[in-house]
């Protein structure tokens, strides 16, 4: 079952730039989500997108 939406977070991330530092890492793990599997994620579905 999925989970409930808690909230919503507003992020501009450059492609393939995601990384856990500021202010990435603060923003979600405030929210609880797990910040490395999130920039693993986000990274490998913006890897063939021009950088930037």
């Amino acid at each position: 079952m999925a989970k409930k939406i808690d909230g919503y977070i507003k992020l501009q991330v450059p492609a393939g730039a995601a990384n856990p530092s500021p202010p990435i890492g603060p923003a979600l793990g405030q929210r609880g989500v797990n910040i490395m599997e999130f920039c693993k994620a986000f990274n490998a579905a913006t890897g063939e997108l021009e950088k930037g």
